[in-house]
């Protein structure tokens, strides 16, 4: 500063520097200053540093410059004692400044903390006051509502925004009262406090809103802070009000279904206290109305005798917890006439699961007893009937199951009870293999072909299976069991032919060549004969019947067998002739040779043999079958099946009427159908033509007679083929008869 003249930026630094930093600082600033001025000027006059001046004029500015050099001296130290008392000062007052702002931050930190748990306080009243179930309202002096929280929007459905802009005097909320009578605006309870300064307690309404009417409780407080005016809280009793209606309704379905339920129903408390019964119970024991029982014991109702017995089944639930079901009591009445219910008592728990109760439902079964007394009467006389047959006789569901079974069949399969074949499958259990021993699939047992196409099925060369393992010769029918029109099983009758096998056996040992000759003829006989000997059975089993219970049956029963005897003699007598006169016009071999025929021309040698009897009454006789289809079949039955079938259309076909012989296939059957559009007969008769025994014969169309035999030899005929022969027919329509025979798919065989 010395060399450039700039004294008073030094002295300026000075100042500063006593300013900021004290005295000290400043004296030494001062001296290094001037010790830098003195070097400077040493090293100038010693030309260690060369300067390029004006000497003369320096010269003459010295003076000058020791004048301001010494003033500059002097202000410095005038500056660096006033400064640094100022400087003192200064420091004393940032001191204080600085306590007192330590004060300030420690107030501002307590201020901070306050707002923070006014803030914290503030949002846990946001969160309850919004969380809460009940509307809330606030509103101030003048009835403006100024806050609400969630629960009042949903309640007055419509959003706080518009809610916020309500005035409760001028506001309609349409209210109503419990009674639907409208609530005057001055009557609403926010309004009348806001004018009476009184609160409003549990003040119920109903108000209408877009759900529909809404029940609500409101209550009403004034608030005495300034500016505000009403705290109104709205509790929503809607879903309550409906429990409550429930309730009614509930109560009066209950009343309605004590007072008409037939049964006796009874609920008990702990003690024995009748709480609620049925009306049907208040009418036997001689009560108007089942009110006047409540609180009554069963001592109180009941004779001792029954109200004890009851009181010990009330104590075995009570102990046990357990159900009573099905317990039969005898039950007296008020005249004093003895019924019996079937009571069931079932516990009622508490959250603890002890008995508290208990709710006891009896019914009256004394009508349902004595019908099954008579049923069980009838089912005797019926077990009566089934046991005294010689014939082995049981029944089978659709599964095949054993439903019942007479003492013949049980006894001669070598079973003990009835118990060990009910419910059993029955051809898993006795006609499970052929008698070599052999196999049978369920489904080529005949038995079960009864159930299949409704028919009735014969067989007499197989065998059932006793229980020891050893076979039992056996010839049995299976006629379907029909309820309500449609097949629900079969009942099977069979008898046992063991001894009439051997018999056969010892004939054929005596006579074979005779026996060759005329088997067959002879096994056809005797299944006739055993038709023959159906009558018989049931003569016997009625007479029987009547001798052993003449003094126990009624006129009207005695009656009823004698008619049945007088028919069965009747038909056996019938069946007798027709079985005489086949006698004497039958003739030839039955035994059954199977070969491969075409059909065509076995059907046409037949039409053309029949021409003249169907020309008699002007009938077309026509074949529709396509040549090379072969069946297999013995030829002379055959042609005596078709025969019979084609001569019984002619007989029940009018003049001018057609008789078809066609064809269709079923499987690997063929069928063979003869269609004629003659007189007809009901489907019912049809279905009866061949699975029951029909002796009575009906007159052609022209009069013409019959034995009623030749159905009946047809149809054993195809059975002996193991096949299968039903009819179809309408009134006024014409019949349509149908049998089945095997087909030949490979014809390499020689062929009639």
């Amino acid at each position: 500063f010395g060399s450039l003249g700039d004294q008073f930026l030094t002295i300026i630094g000075i100042a500063l520097i006593s300013l900021f930093y004290g005295k000290k600082p400043a004296i030494f600033y001062f001296l290094v200053s001037f010790l830098g001025f003195i070097i400077l000027q040493i090293l100038f006059l010693e030309n260690i540093i060369e300067r390029h001046v004006d000497y003369n004029e320096y010269f003459n500015d010295i003076r000058n410059w020791i004048i301001s050099f010494t003033t500059l001296v002097v202000t410095a130290v005038i500056l660096i004692f006033s400064i640094s008392y100022l400087n003192n000062f200064l420091v004393n007052l940032v001191s204080k400044l600085g306590t007192k702002n330590e004060e300030l931050d420690t107030l501002n930190s307590a201020y901070k903390n306050v707002m923070s748990k006014v803030e914290e306080s503030e949002k846990k009243y946001k969160s309850i006051f919004e969380t809460l179930k009940e509307g809330i309202i606030l509103t101030n002096e003048e009835g403006d509502i100024i806050d609400c929280n969630k629960a009042t929007e949903k309640i007055l459905g419509f959003p706080k925004e518009r809610i916020l802009q309500i005035n409760l005097h001028s506001k309609n909320f349409n209210l109503v009262y419990p009674d639907l009578r409208p609530v005057p605006n001055e009557e609403c309870p926010g309004v009348k406090t806001l004018i009476n300064g009184i609160p409003i307690n549990n003040f119920e309404v109903g108000m209408q809103t877009g759900e529909g009417l809404r029940w609500l409780i409101i209550n009403s407080a004034p608030l005495k802070t300034q500016g505000f005016g009403v705290f109104l809280t709205l509790n929503d009793i809607t879903d309550f009000k409906k429990l409550e209606s429930n309730q009614i309704i509930f109560n009066r379905y209950f009343e309605t279904f004590l007072g008409n339920i037939e049964d006796y129903v009874v609920f008990k408390d702990k003690e024995g206290k009748i709480i609620f019964c049925s009306q049907s119970l208040a009418q036997i024991t001689g009560y108007s109305d089942w009110k006047e029982i409540v609180g009554k014991n069963y001592e109180d109702i009941f004779p001792l005798e029954v109200s004890k017995n009851y009181k010990e089944e009330d104590d075995i639930v009570y102990k046990t917890g357990e159900k009573l079901i099905g317990k039969v009591n005898a039950l007296y009445v008020k005249n004093s006439e003895i019924r019996y219910e079937q009571t069931n008592k079932i516990p009622l728990f508490d959250n603890n699961r002890n008995v508290v109760g208990i709710i006891s439902i009896g019914r009256d079964i004394t009508e349902i007893l004595r019908e099954k007394e008579i049923i069980q009467e009838k089912e005797g006389k019926i077990n009566l009937l089934l046991n005294s047959a010689a014939e082995g006789i049981y029944g089978i569901d659709l599964n095949g199951n054993c439903t019942f079974a007479n003492k013949s069949c049980i006894n001669m399969l070598g079973y003990s009870s009835e118990e060990e074949l009910l419910g059993k499958n029955i051809h898993n259990l006795i006609h499970h293999s052929y008698e070599n021993g052999k196999p049978m699939a369920f489904s080529e047992c005949s038995i079960q072909k009864t159930i299949i196409y409704n028919i009735e099925t014969h067989c007499e060369d197989e065998v059932f299976w006793k229980k020891d393992g050893n076979k039992l010769e056996v010839e049995y029918f299976s006629f379907p069991q029909i309820q309500n029109g449609k097949v629900v099983g079969s009942v099977v009758t069979f008898i046992d032919i063991s001894e009439r096998k051997k018999t056969e056996k010892q004939i054929i040992g005596f006579a074979k060549d005779l026996q060759k000759l005329n088997s067959d003829k002879d096994k056809f006989i005797r299944i006739l004969a055993h038709d023959l000997k159906n009558p018989f059975n049931s003569i016997i089993g009625f007479s029987d019947y009547i001798i052993k219970n003449i003094d126990n049956i009624e006129k009207e029963e005695i009656e009823e067998f004698s008619k049945m005897i007088n028919e069965s003699s009747e038909k056996a007598y019938t069946l007798l002739e027709e079985i005489l006169l086949w006698l004497k016009v039958q003739s030839g071999q039955l035994s059954i040779q199977k070969t491969n025929i075409e059909l065509r021309s076995i059907v046409l040698s037949i039409i053309e043999n029949l021409s003249p009897l169907a020309q008699n009454k002007s009938i077309k006789l026509s074949c529709n079958i396509p040549q090379n289809i072969y069946i297999e079949a013995d030829i002379n039955m055959f042609k005596t099946i078709l025969r019979n079938l084609i001569t019984n259309s002619i007989k029940f076909t009018n003049e001018n009427g057609e008789i078809e012989v066609k064809i269709g296939e079923i499987e690997k059957k063929i069928k063979i159908i003869v269609s004629d559009n003659g007189v007809g007969m009901s489907q019912d008769f049809a279905e009866k033509l061949f699975t029951e025994q029909i002796s009575k014969t009906e007159e052609g169309t022209k009069g013409e007679k019959g034995t009623g035999l030749g159905l009946t030899i047809i149809k054993e005929l195809v059975q002996k083929h193991k096949e299968l022969i039903w009819a179809e027919s309408e009134i006024g329509k014409g019949s349509r008869f149908i049998f089945t025979m095997p087909k030949i798919t490979n014809n390499d065989e020689k062929t009639i």
